[in-house]
């Protein structure tokens, strides 16, 4: 009788201690602030200087570079801001919002690839090669 009692004291403490590990996952939760993590939207400030980041981190910008390539990347995340406010809620004009900020993107991979030196350009595509061969997608090789 004592290993019964036993027995279900450990299942009881076991399965307690499981369900206090799960984080709630309904879909209102967030909102009725139930889960205190809630995700913030970058700043376009934030998101250029994280563009920014990367890119130095694949091919060492010099101090100048930095610059022009974050005043691409500002007014890249601003005209993308833009164009999904334009078209925020309107499900049946989803294709053209995907196309308008493709151009977009396009456009700072050209300025981008300007701005860098034929060597780093290099580099980069090495680097986007061995990206791709691992599955990753890669910004400035989509021309």
């Amino acid at each position: 009788m004592k290993k019964v009692i036993v027995m279900a004291v450990c299942l009881f403490a076991v399965s307690t201690s499981m369900n206090a590990q799960e984080s709630p996952k309904k879909p209102g939760a967030a909102k009725a602030g139930i889960n205190k993590e809630v995700k913030q939207k970058a700043t376009v400030a934030e998101r250029a200087q994280k563009s920014v980041d990367e890119l130095n981190a694949e091919v060492n910008l010099t101090e100048e570079q930095k610059a022009k390539v974050l005043a691409l990347a500002t007014t890249r995340a601003t005209n993308v801001d833009a164009i999904r406010e334009k078209y925020k809620g309107q499900k049946e004009s989803k294709e053209a919002a995907r196309t308008e900020i493709e151009a977009v993107r396009k456009e700072y991979r050209q300025g981008v690839k300007a701005i860098l030196t034929p060597e780093q350009l290099e580099t980069l595509k090495t680097k986007h090669k061995e990206k791709k061969a691992a599955g990753k997608p890669n910004a400035l090789d989509q021309d």
